[in-house]
């Protein structure tokens, strides 16, 4: 039983190479078109795309993003304007070009893009089909190769939440005997950076159970540090990526926008309180609370470099995802190694040591940022104890 880790790549794409090629960080790579053009992914290393797979990126068909629209596959590319109601009579072709870019790129899979919906749209399946997925499967049962197929399935948390809802999605997914796998996420709104809905959070963990229990392989992408509680679920591969928008779905990034955004403050992550926090009062941890900071903080080569660099980090420096890569991946392939009651276990005594660490923290007369609070880790702590009643025996 094994969890793997795969890069979902976003800007600073050679940050994830690096990481996986150089540092043996994760099992693979997921491609992203909206932040590497086609002519970067195909000058890739062969081998680095045999461990590889591409995300097309049709979920706002209409976007205008350079690097998207360097794919000829794309639907406004290929459209010369996505329109819904016109897009029919080009679905095929589009699917076309797009198998025959994967297929050519011998990535270890072909996946068949989906459009993102952010209502709870009655029709969610059929518009799927109608878009990618039949033209997708009429072109690949008239295609040789024997590269496992995988399914896009973009969710809201409404979706995700709601049970008939889910059972429904199951029933389509299953009806097509040539889908191996679904590629899964979600969007979640929230006002922190990580996941605090205890609800939601167990609900998206069923339903990756209920896919596997139907004998579908399972990547689950756009995952933050909540991406450990997915462990539970057994056979499973998971995400880490470097900026926000590789951690937590949005559409933001295939938008165009003429507001100039200020960069958010650096962040580190730290192992022992599963969570990323202001560089700056990590700053303040290590050298005021140096025993405490031992006990959250493991080291690597490119943190102790940042810290000992003279000037502050800006939240564009590479040192801080390079270490993330590392210690993330660390704790992963620890749950891995384990059953599923151990992961129970392990992620059980992981939580309450974080709790055990942020009282330290705030004993000590440091009052953590928001986002880099302790609120989620009693959610979590909840979720993993009521899955566990429901479906792991000792």
């Amino acid at each position: 039983m094994t969890v793997k880790l795969l890069h979902q790549v976003g800007h600073c794409s050679n940050w994830n190479i690096d990481s996986f090629s150089l540092d043996s960080c994760g099992d693979g790579l997921i491609l992203s078109p909206v932040h590497q053009s086609a002519t970067q992914i195909e000058s890739l290393n062969p081998e680095l795309k045999k461990r590889a797979f591409l995300d097309p990126q049709y979920y706002l068909p209409s976007s205008q993003k350079k690097k998207l629209n360097t794919y000829n596959f794309f639907p406004e590319v290929i459209s010369s304007g996505f329109e819904t109601v016109n897009f029919s009579s080009f679905a095929r072709r589009s699917a076309e070009e797009c198998i025959n870019f994967q297929i050519k790129n011998n990535f270890d899979r072909i996946i068949i893009p989906a459009r993102y919906f952010d209502q709870m749209v009655a029709e969610y399946t059929e518009k799927q089909e109608s878009y990618t997925v039949n033209p997708f499967l009429d072109v690949l049962r008239d295609n040789t190769s024997d590269k496992p197929i995988y399914i896009t399935l973009p969710l809201t948390s409404h979706m995700i939440t709601d049970e008939r809802y889910r059972v429904q999605l199951l029933n389509w997914i299953t009806t097509f005997p040539e889908i191996a796998g679904v590629y899964l996420f979600s969007s979640n709104e929230r006002k922190t950076k990580q996941i605090a809905d205890e609800n939601y959070l167990l609900s998206f963990i069923e339903f990756c159970r209920e896919l596997k229990d139907a004998e579908l392989e399972l990547v689950v992408g756009y995952l933050n540090v909540e991406g450990l509680l997915f462990s539970l679920v057994g056979d499973i591969s998971i995400t880490m990526g470097a900026f926000e928008n590789t951690r937590i779905f949005s559409l933001d990034k295939f938008l165009n926008s003429d507001d100039e955004r200020r960069g958010p403050k650096p962040r580190i992550y730290v192992p022992g309180l599963l969570n990323w926090i202001q560089f700056g009062q990590a700053k303040e941890i290590r050298s005021e609370y140096p025993e405490i900071w031992a006990d959250i903080y493991t080291p690597t080569s490119y943190g102790e470099a940042v810290f000992n660099t003279p000037a502050d980090p800006t939240f564009n420096q590479a040192g801080l995802y390079k270490d993330f890569f590392i210690n993330y991946s660390k704790q992963v392939s620890a749950l891995g190694s384990l059953s599923v009651a151990n992961r129970h276990l392990n992620l059980r005594e992981a939580l309450k040591k974080a709790l055990v660490n942020y009282s330290k923290i705030e004993d000590a007369g440091i009052d953590l940022e928001t986002h880099g609070g302790v609120d989620h880790i009693q959610p979590w702590l909840n979720v993993i104890n009521r899955y566990k009643r429901k479906y792991i025996s000792d």
